[in-house]
Parts: C-alpha cells; structure tokens; sequence
C-alpha cells in the first residue's frame, strides 16, 4: 500500500531498452508490460487533457498525452501496480520528426537536423493503484524539454552514421547515448529526457507514487554516463 513501509509494484509502460537501462540504474525494481498504445485514440478525459503541461503541439502530438495512453491502457491490465509511462519526440520548427521510414528518411532528417538547434519532449505519466473500486488510481503528468544542437556534419558523416542501423528506431534519427553522441555538440537541459526518461523528473513523480529506494538521480546519471564510456557534455555542462 501506498504510505506503507513497502513500495508498491512498478510496472514500466514501455518496450524501450533505453528506459529500461535508466529505470534499472535508479535501483527501482519493477516488471514491463508494454501496448501499442500511443498510436491508438483514446478519448481523453477533460481532467487529463486540463492537466497537461503547456506545450506548443497538437494535442494529438503531445509527448504526455502520449505517455498517459501507455499508462492508462496498462494500468488497466495491471491496478494493482504503480505504472510509468513515457513518451519522447524530436521537433524541430515545429515538425515532429518521428522515427525514419528507412535509411533515405533517416538521412534527410539528419541533414534536416544538421547545425541546427532543434527541441526534444519527453512526457511521463506515473498511474498508481487503484482504489475503492475505480478502474485506475490518481494520474501523475510532467514533461521535460531539452535542446539539442548538432554537429554541422556533411552528407557522409551522416550516410556513414546511417549505415550502422542505428538511427533506424529513433525519434530524430539519432541515438544520443549511442554513436549519434559524436553528432552531438550541445544539450541544454537534461540528457536524460534525450535519452528517453528524465531521470530527477522520474526520481520525483515515483517517490511521490510511494516508490520507495531509489537512487539519487545526479548519482546514478554519472555512474551510467560511466557505464556507457562517456563523459558529460563539457558546455553547457548537461543536466540529468
């Protein structure tokens, strides 16, 4: 129960083993059960879509509202479960570059992105149990923004980058805890988010779903930079 000296069990609402990795590195023990849930149309109750944090997006198109039909179709196989949920896009003007169709699109985006400064969203809701008798419990949402600016990088960095596959299932066409780190010149805001779970926004929406020992988000964010053989960004210096 919530307030006991047990934490509730923790369902992760997402196939990403990117989410995975930094959900572990927190030292939260929980299971995953992930839908295909963001691509379908849910209908959003008022108190949700009232409770979304501002962003200048189609609600259609909103990171949380995304992250909240994960948790909310999961929660409902799972009530008994404190359930995460998240959901992360690249904009750049305003354009919502989604994952590349193949490795033509991919490289396009990146061309798109090249030497420019464009924003990544990461949205989060936190579900918790569910009580006397209602189908899902309270409903948590925040939302983290980082900008990221790219490397000027010509047509065949970008071919050669494209070649290993690895843009192929990212938002953006990049990786940057990957190879696309090298494509990267600067995040402002938390590196994490750009990952794909921002870690200190996590670390809060979690302990106040009764989650209880969890790392120190800043500690664990260096030890997993460590883990990955990176060093933060040296400017601006880079956030959890």
């Amino acid at each position: 129960m919530i307030g006991s000296m047990h934490s509730p069990r923790l369902v992760l609402a997402s196939a990403s083993p990117r989410r995975h990795e930094l959900l572990a590195a927190l030292d939260a023990t929980f299971s995953v059960l992930a839908t295909d849930a963001e691509t379908t149309e849910l209908a959003t109750p008022s108190a949700i879509q009232a409770a979304l944090p501002s962003v200048a997006l189609p609600l259609g198109q909103h990171p949380t509202l995304l992250a909240w039909r994960k948790a909310s179709t999961v929660a409902a196989l799972a009530p008994d479960a404190v359930v995460l949920g998240a959901d992360t896009i690249v904009v750049l003007e305003g354009a919502v570059l989604n994952k590349p169709t193949d490795a033509a699109d991919a490289r396009a985006m990146l061309g798109s992105l090249a030497g420019r400064t464009h924003r990544v969203y990461t949205g989060l809701c936190v579900i918790l149990p569910a009580t006397d008798g209602a189908a899902t419990g309270r409903t948590l949402l925040d939302l983290a923004t980082a900008e990221v600016t790219l490397h000027a990088v010509d047509a065949a960095e970008i071919a050669a980058y494209v070649a290993t596959g690895e843009p192929l299932d990212k938002a953006g066409a990049y990786g940057v805890q990957g190879l696309g780190g090298r494509l990267v010149q600067a995040v402002r805001g938390s590196y994490t988010a750009v990952v794909g779970l921002p870690l200190v926004l996590v670390h809060g929406l979690l302990t106040a779903a009764g989650i209880r020992g969890l790392a120190d988000p800043t500690t664990t964010y260096q030890r997993w930079l460590q883990s990955q053989g990176k060093e933060p960004l040296p400017w601006p210096p880079t956030l959890p």
